[in-house]
């Protein structure tokens, strides 16, 4: 998948001027994310905070579960923050590991939006910026995978192949059908080692509508939708998912 990788630093060490003459370096990936959608869980602290501080976090991956999203380690390893969306909009799976006190709030933008919103910041701050669907593959491929990408940084160090080990997981976390934005801070002390980065956006031109967990009773429903529409101003759709909603029943007639 074609991916956009923004530099003002480095160019001439990662050999960038050279490939862009060559014509190897995709200058846009927006035909691809047009129709995407993309969603997140959240606990409702870390939405308003969002609003509030209009700011994205990208986590490092050390920060994250799954040791083999670090299993790859090179010279930029400090220096790559990513951030995870779901492309299902309907998970119960979803619900239950981000949402287990029934209090999660789910946002919801599409793939142009993110790239539209964060782009201008991370070429502003002169960070690379990359997002695409992730591919999940059996443990065995992803070791060969991971050796392979390896053997040719060590062979010659280029970012572009080093950030693909971020986008390729087990199929055990296939439920997650993520895709996966990541930023390069080439201004990052590896001496100094970080948990994330902020990265300023407009949260009302990202998000487009928020969920809430389908589980969650109508007093907290009301309170949250009334923080969201009237204390935060949000324009969008805000209500409760009607995953769990009974249907009405099919009575079956005896004869």
């Amino acid at each position: 998948m074609n991916s956009e990788w923004i530099w003002r630093r480095q160019r001439r060490a990662l050999g960038y001027d050279e490939e862009l003459r060559r014509g190897n370096v995709p200058l846009s990936n927006a035909s691809n994310m047009s129709a995407g959608r993309l969603y997140r869980i959240l606990d409702f602290y870390r939405v308003v905070q969002i609003f509030e501080k209009k700011e994205l976090f990208f986590a490092h991956p050390s920060l994250w579960d799954d040791p083999y999203e670090q299993r790859v380690q090179h010279q930029s390893s400090h220096a790559l923050f990513a951030q995870c969306w779901c492309r299902l909009g309907i998970s119960d799976a979803m619900w239950r590991i981000y949402s287990p006190n029934h209090m999660g709030v789910r946002i919801s933008t599409t793939t142009k939006r993110l790239d539209n919103a964060v782009r201008a910041s991370a070429k502003n701050l002169g960070y690379g910026w990359v997002s695409q669907e992730v591919e999940y593959i059996s443990q065995l491929e992803l070791n060969l995978r991971a050796r392979k990408i390896a053997a040719g940084l060590e062979k010659e160090f280029n970012l572009a192949d080093a950030v693909k080990v971020l986008f390729l997981k087990r199929e055990a976390f296939a439920h997650e059908a993520e895709w996966r934005a990541t930023i390069y801070c080439p201004d990052e002390d590896r001496s100094k080692p970080s948990n994330g980065v902020g990265i300023k956006i407009n949260p009302h031109e990202l998000i487009d509508s928020i969920l809430l967990d389908p589980r969650a009773p109508q007093e907290l429903v009301d309170a949250f939708t009334y923080y969201f529409k009237h204390k935060l101003k949000f324009k969008g759709r805000v209500e409760r998912s009607v995953l769990y909603r009974s249907p009405r029943r099919i009575e079956v007639v005896d004869r």
